[in-house]
């Protein structure tokens, strides 16, 4: 087996190793699920998050499920760590009127109170201005929450975004801005999206704190958010976290990977989420019942 990642597990119970394993697994299966589903016309549309796992489910685990968390299309591991309904979540995306909006959509684009998600508003922007609504609510009532907004690399370029990072930090907002950068804006690559070296150094533009980390690493990510939140709940301020990640399929299914270069696929192939961190677990004879995954380039192709 090979792990391409450093894992450090200093804070962490052997237990706490395990329930993260099976927290960043279960996302994985349902995609399996439905991307079956899709080939057997059950569900119409799918936007896959495989290899993006780690970045979704290291946030979720990371807050309190009582924070507000903003997610995207690929965020599927945000709902599985709120420990929402599957027979729930499987209807919506089946279109039915058992699902959260009652078979008027057959996606995403829900939320839940319950579970203080909130819905992903097309096209991404504006929902990082709600969240600095939500945040600011929390700094009003001082009851040390955060909120989290996911984004993407082809949204730091609408408008919104620029407007809802000036107004956080002006106002010292309490909100952790993620920005999934998966290498494209549907099928336009980042070279076409921006000039600077990374997304962090937009946070000398707006005078916040910004970190780029690995977004497939799972322990980083949830290290990361843990140690933020610390510093935003000492003075709230708003923070961009960078996560460097990729999705080993399409925009949606329909839209394939044919504009990706296959030495690219290849290396996040290998950056896996999910195989580096099974595989580490193997290493250190944390026991978890499986055999190692087998990183396999083809399966991911479409």
């Amino acid at each position: 087996t090979l792990t391409y990642m450093v894992f450090k597990t200093d804070n962490f119970s052997t237990k706490q190793l395990k329930d993260i394993y099976l927290s960043i697994l279960k996302p994985r299966l349902i995609e399996e699920k439905m991307l079956i589903l899709l080939r057997q016309n059950r569900i119409s549309k799918w936007f896959s998050g495989i290899g993006q796992e780690a970045t979704s489910v290291g946030v979720a685990l990371a807050t309190d499920p009582s924070e507000y968390i903003l997610p995207m299309h690929r965020n599927l591991g945000v709902f599985t760590c709120r420990d929402i309904s599957l027979v729930q979540l499987f209807n919506q995306f089946q279109g039915k009127v058992d699902g959260f909006t009652k078979g008027r959509d057959r996606s995403f684009h829900f939320g839940t109170k319950e579970h203080h998600i909130v819905g992903m508003i097309s096209h991404l922007g504006p929902q990082m201005g709600v969240a600095d609504g939500i945040a600011l609510a929390n700094k009003l009532k001082k009851n040390n929450k955060l909120t989290v907004v996911f984004t993407g690399d082809g949204r730091t370029s609408e408008g919104d975004f620029h407007e809802a990072l000036n107004i956080a930090s002006v106002w010292d907002l309490p909100v952790i801005f993620i920005i999934e950068n998966n290498g494209y804006g549907l099928s336009t690559p980042n070279s076409e999206q921006y000039n600077c070296k990374s997304f962090a150094d937009k946070g000398i533009g707006y005078g916040i704190d910004a970190y780029t980390i690995d977004g497939n690493n799972i322990l980083e990510v949830f290290n990361s958010v843990k140690e933020i939140k610390k510093d935003i709940i000492k003075k709230p301020k708003p923070v961009i976290l960078e996560c460097l990640t990729f999705r080993m399929r399409g925009h949606e299914e329909a839209s394939g990977t044919k504009y990706v270069p296959d030495e690219l696929m290849k290396k996040w192939a290998e950056k896996d989420p999910i195989s580096n961190y099974e595989n580490f677990l193997i290493e250190s004879n944390i026991d978890i019942f499986l055999k190692p995954m087998n990183i396999n380039v083809e399966y991911y192709n479409v």
